[in-house]
């Protein structure tokens, strides 16, 4: 009789390994069910989308070297406030200077050239091409002489605005180059949440456009839309849009925050989970599903939230049941509805 049961439930068994669920864990037949919540999946939900993205400040730089020289002394630390024009390093500057003394003794013989063929043509003893050929000579000498000053300007980096340092790549000693980056800055005032939105969800906004953001600690602001791309990345194919979040908002650059944006009709009206529901697995993000009296795992491709929602995007259907706040439970227990 047993050897009969035993061959009862082998094809139950195949037909669950090729279901869409995880294998059954040991152990979970045995013991009574457990008592738990449910809901049923539906394409309802709240009346906007929250796409995940992060305060930046509206004005911000990475302070570069346009010189091939040695960094001679690093004036500030990360966390350090500046004001505009102040030293941030400073560069050795003796060959820049040695050119500039150079071409400052060429300019000084080409005036001098100069003069004197003008005189000399004034007489009459000198032709207009030896006068011509004077001037260029001394014109030369004196762009010599103005690219050697410019060069010395950037000897010392200074803070192009107010701002904060964030970063610090460089240390004295170090070989500055030109575009490699030594310091980053960041200025004071506006902040900005930046984001990406699908293709469908950009068409829906325009530059301008109110909307809300949900910053770290549930703070909700207003805020207004300042940039939305016209093209989106071709890898994610998502559009790059920023909001400009109000004056005294408390947000920090860096830190996560959330757009709030009005939903559509064609915001994957599919199916949305509430995020009670949802389990970690590693990195993958799964639900239990209510079937035949059992608990099924089954893992999800998660989207954007939606109040205390989360959109799914494949891995379940509507009018499926899931488990709220599984907890402890594993795949393949038996579990009933609690009144």
């Amino acid at each position: 009789m047993m050897r009969r049961a035993a061959l009862l439930v082998l094809p139950a068994a195949i037909v669950l390994g090729c279901a869409r669920t995880t294998p059954v864990a040991p152990g979970a037949q045995a013991g009574p069910p457990t008592l738990v919540r449910t809901a049923i999946i539906g394409g309802g939900g709240a009346a906007w989308i929250e796409v995940p993205g992060s305060v930046e400040a509206a004005r911000a730089a990475d302070i570069a070297s346009r010189l091939s020289a040695v960094v001679e002394s690093v004036q500030v630390e990360e966390g350090d406030f500046v004001r505009k024009g102040t030293v941030l390093a400073r560069l050795d500057g003796r060959d820049v200077a040695a050119r500039l003394e150079a071409s400052e003794a060429a300019l000084k013989a080409a005036t001098a050239q100069r003069d004197r063929m003008g005189a000399l043509f004034a007489r009459e003893s000198a032709t207009e091409q030896e006068r011509d050929a004077s001037e260029a000579a001394f014109a030369a000498a004196l762009a010599e002489r103005d690219a050697g000053k410019a060069q010395m300007g950037y000897v010392d980096l200074r803070a192009p605005f107010d701002g904060w340092i964030v970063g610090k790549q460089v240390r004295a000693g170090d070989l500055a180059g030109p575009g490699r980056r030594l310091l980053s800055i960041q200025g004071t005032g506006l902040m900005r949440v930046a984001a990406t939105v699908s293709r469908a969800q950009a068409e829906r906004m325009s530059r301008g456009q109110a909307i809300e953001a949900v910053l770290e600690g549930g703070a909700v602001v207003p805020t207004r839309l300042s940039v939305l791309a016209p093209a989106g990345d071709p890898s994610s194919l998502r559009f790059l849009v920023k909001s400009d979040l109000p004056a005294g908002s408390g947000a920090r650059a860096g830190s996560f925050a959330r757009l709030r944006l009005p939903r559509g009709g064609d915001d994957h009206p599919a199916s949305f989970v509430p995020r009670s529901a949802l389990v970690e697995r590693g990195a993958l993000t799964g639900v239990f599903v209510v079937d035949d009296g059992r608990a099924r795992l089954r893992f999800i491709s998660p989207g954007e939230e939606a109040g205390d929602a989360v959109l799914v995007r494949s891995g379940l259907s509507m009018g499926e049941e899931v488990v709220l706040e599984p907890g402890t439970l594993v795949d393949g227990a038996p579990v009933e509805r609690r009144p």
